[in-house]
């Protein structure tokens, strides 16, 4: 197997195990977060340009949801 084979398995591995085991979508959106950026700095030198900026999107679109999050969770606390 290549090292983009492996980088693709672990988060796919990641992104299950993160779904089957968090008790909440704030907790699995975090986790595929630090999943994805994981791969993106251990692979960063083996993954070719193509998915890498592939990997940079979803690390971006991810980002923005969890700051959202951030902010729901500000809010409550404020609220409160």
């Amino acid at each position: 197997m290549r090292v983009e084979d492996y980088i693709i398995s672990f988060l796919s591995i990641w992104a299950i195990l993160s779904a089957l085991l968090s008790p909440s979508v704030d907790i699995f959106l975090t986790l595929l977060l630090i999943g994805s950026l994981i791969c993106l700095e251990v692979g960063d030198f083996f993954i070719n340009k193509k998915s890498k900026e592939i990997l940079k999107s979803i690390v971006y679109i991810l980002i923005i949801i969890f700051a959202f999050i951030v902010v729901k969770k500000v809010y409550e606390i404020l609220v409160k």
